[in-house]
């Protein structure tokens, strides 16, 4: 059930120079697309000489870099793939609704393509890498219920892209 709610026509590259410190770049997909439920999937191409994290934003307030929202994220972390699912306001870390995870089926190689889904019902998130299932996890502040859409990243040290592609999202609401 449900619709199309966005599908990219172009890829983005969001380009870094780090270290980034406190401040991740963000890319807002389009500024008319909001959602509650939904399905975000996106295939994203990391290359960097350092840490890198590669990532996107739902469920955010307008200012998608002060707002209240939902941060997902996956990184390239010394050979081991992690990946989080949390909270932020005003710029600011409030907890994680996941916790630190691992995910072997992320490819690490600098250069490599990772699919990421992010299936969101109500204060459920089902999350997966690569076409594996790799946990479901509720946040029952139902912190925000609807809202806005980006990809974002960071960048330890060093130069590093994140780009995003084939991207969609998938309304579940009515």
């Amino acid at each position: 059930d449900g619709h199309l709610a966005w599908q990219q026509t172009e890829s983005i590259a969001i380009n870094m120079q780090g270290p980034s410190g406190d401040v991740a770049s963000i890319q807002e997909i389009d500024k008319n697309l909001t959602a509650g439920n939904f399905v975000f999937k996106s295939d994203v191409t990391w290359n960097a000489t350092g840490w890198i994290y590669c990532g996107g934003i739902f469920r955010s307030e307008p200012n998608l870099k002060k707002g209240a929202q939902y941060d997902f994220y996956f990184l390239r972390f010394s050979g081991l793939p992690l990946w989080y699912l949390e909270v932020y306001e005003n710029g600011d870390y409030v907890r994680s609704i996941s916790k630190e995870q691992t995910a072997g089926v992320i490819d690490m190689t600098n250069g490599a393509t990772n699919q990421f889904v992010v299936v969101a019902e109500g204060e459920k998130f089902t999350i997966y890498f690569n076409g594996e299932r790799q946990g479901r996890f509720f946040d029952n502040n139902k912190q925000r219920m609807e809202g806005a859409f980006g990809f974002f990243a960071w960048q330890e040290s060093g130069k590093g892209t994140c780009q995003y592609k084939n991207s969609w999202v998938w309304s579940l609401d009515k």
